[in-house]
């Protein structure tokens, strides 16, 4: 049986909050984790800490890149994900 997934598992903290609704407003972007960082105005560790439930979940990709650079984006083929997107193009819409 599989566990049920709350919001509160995926959406922990104040900044992750801030960083999901930056991904939705910017659908198909790359971002790299210190410019993350810079926008939240948190440290890259905690841009690290509060991406792991959100790629654990399937709305993140998350990969290295060249001298371990950390890339993320919105992952745009999750289920997850669209019903988000979806969620919240009608919540501006209000």
């Amino acid at each position: 049986m599989s566990r049920v997934t709350t919001l509160t598992d995926i959406f922990q903290s104040r900044a992750q909050v801030k960083l999901v609704q930056h991904l939705l407003e910017n659908p198909g972007k790359v971002f790299n984790q210190s410019t993350l960082a810079g926008f939240l105005e948190i440290s890259p560790s905690t841009v690290a800490r509060i991406i792991e439930p959100l790629v654990k979940h399937g709305l993140v990709l998350f990969d290295r890149y060249e001298r371990g650079m950390k890339i993320l984006a919105l992952n745009q083929d999750s289920q997850k994900t669209k019903l988000l997107l979806e969620f919240y193009d009608r919540l501006k819409a209000l």
